[in-house]
């Protein structure tokens, strides 16, 4: 520092350091005009300069040698021993809870002990909570005006708002970036490796989706590539260019961030140790906050050791979304999604009718079909064929008036019968495509996720023909 100190003294000659410049160093009052002078001092600073130059070298070299990043690549293990160790150096209470740490790729976590409803199981200080709301007001907040212009932030998908994430995505290309000096080194070494969300899906993988499925994957694709750009236009000192470039590390952090993000509070929060929480559409934890933003995960209903812990996701009813998104197949609910108009605009109207993933559903057991779903098609059949009864309709079912609204539906049941029928044949007659172009592709030796994708096709065919079997009976009774 004392070096660097006489350095900068002495470079205030004329402005620059030469041999033969001419001028008086205010401080010290050397002269300038004395060559001699000026070629002894150049020689010793110069030497100086050498001498800090090969240091800083060695600094950097020996640096390097002890910071290493994360291995992304799909062989690579999840580090739980160090997981476990860094959490509980940084105050997580793990009370009634254990990685449950499988073969490969998949983790999850159990009940270490019998627990009652209403007990907690963890406890995560608030300040290892990965917030969009301190990312973007502390860390980024000089890109906030930028990110703001380049990602609306009405912008969504889903219940998800992309700006959010998006800074969540930078953070984590940050902690990527340096390596084991990174206090969320351990969490990003327990990482998966290996993920199946659309993002992941080849050519010939996204051939084999069904129209619903293949709009959620396309949307998903383009946010990655919407990231991608916005993330290369950002002028960014802590993610560097080669960072940036690498497809595997920021398709890797991009997976992370839409897997584990939850919202809270209008933000986006990743909270590391509760994010290994596998999915169940029948959860036996809740999630909760207290007034210092700490994280308490409670139990709904009593566990005993060994029993699973587990997270609703959100859109139980939508596998399709569960596919596409987190790279995985859940075939438990009773009901799933109809698939009806996907990526259509849904107005005030329709949203007062009923049109949510959680209600336009169909019943897996016996193909019923939920109130919501006749209400919505009738709604939309009304708009082209009879405006008035369409407005008489809306009327009657946000006053309550169940019995105008059933003279309604059996008065246009034929015309709502046979729209139902048609998205359900059209969408059969999708999958059988689909069906056909899987059966080229092998059992998924090439494509690794074909074996997921054709369980999700098989599950909706048989919900589906079990709806058209249904329908079929109606349009029979009616005619």
């Amino acid at each position: 520092q004392q070096v660097e100190e006489e350095q900068q003294h002495h470079r205030r000659l004329s402005g620059t350091w030469s041999y033969g410049g001419y001028g008086v160093c205010t401080n010290c009052e050397v002269d300038g005009s004395d060559p001699e002078k000026l070629r002894g001092l150049a020689k010793g600073f110069e030497q100086q300069e050498q001498q800090q130059e090969q240091q800083e070298l060695l600094t950097l070299n020996f640096s390097s040698l002890q910071t290493f990043q994360v291995d992304v690549r799909s062989e690579a293990p999840r580090n739980h021993h160090g997981f476990a160790e860094w959490a509980t150096y940084y105050g997580v209470n793990m009370e009634n809870f254990d990685l449950n740490v499988q073969s490969g790729n998949n983790w999850g976590a159990k009940a270490s002990q019998p627990g009652w409803a209403g007990s907690r199981v963890l406890f995560v200080p608030s300040m290892l909570r990965i917030s969009s709301k301190s990312i973007r007001e502390q860390e980024f907040a000089p890109l906030q005006p930028m990110i703001n212009q380049l990602i609306d932030a009405t912008t969504s998908n889903g219940d998800i708002n992309l700006a959010n994430h998006f800074y969540l995505f930078l953070k984590l290309l940050q902690e990527y970036e340096q390596g084991d000096q990174s206090p969320y080194f351990s969490w990003l070494d327990a990482m998966p490796r290996k993920f199946s969300t659309a993002v992941m899906f080849d050519t010939f993988e996204m051939d084999c989706l069904p129209p619903f499925v293949k709009f959620l994957a396309r949307r998903d694709r383009y946010n990655y590539d919407l990231f991608l750009q916005v993330l290369l236009q950002l002028n960014t000192p802590s993610i560097s260019d080669a960072t940036k470039a690498n497809t595997d590390v920021t398709k890797w952090v991009f997976n992370i961030v839409f897997t584990r993000a939850r919202a809270s509070y209008g933000e986006a929060d990743i909270i590391p140790m509760s994010d290994m929480l596998n999915h169940d559409s029948n959860p036996n934890i809740d999630v909760q906050y207290d007034n210092e933003g700490n994280v308490h995960l409670v139990l709904l209903r009593d566990v005993q050791p060994g029993d699973s812990l587990s997270k609703c996701y959100g859109q139980p009813t939508n596998p399709s979304r569960f596919l596409a998104s987190y790279g995985f197949f859940d075939a438990s609910p009773p009901t799933t999604y109809c698939k009806l108009w996907p990526g259509m605009l849904v107005t005030q109207e329709l949203k007062n009718l009923g049109f949510e993933d959680q209600r336009m559903v169909f019943y897996v057991q016996n193909g019923g079909i939920a109130e919501e779903v006749w209400d919505v098609m009738l709604y939309s059949t009304l708009e082209g064929i009879d405006p008035s009864a369409q407005q008489q309709f809306y009327d009657a079912h946000m006053r309550g008036d169940a019995q105008t609204k059933a003279q309604l539906h059996q008065m246009y049941l034929a015309y709502t019968c046979s729209g139902l029928l048609q998205h359900v044949e059209e969408t059969l007659s999708e999958l059988a495509d689909c069906e056909s172009q899987m059966d080229q592709g092998g059992m998924g030796l090439a494509h690794k996720n074909l074996p997921m994708i054709r369980r999700h096709n098989d599950f909706v065919r048989q919900t589906f023909s079990k709806v058209r079997t249904n329908l079929e009976q109606i349009r029979g009774g009616v005619q």
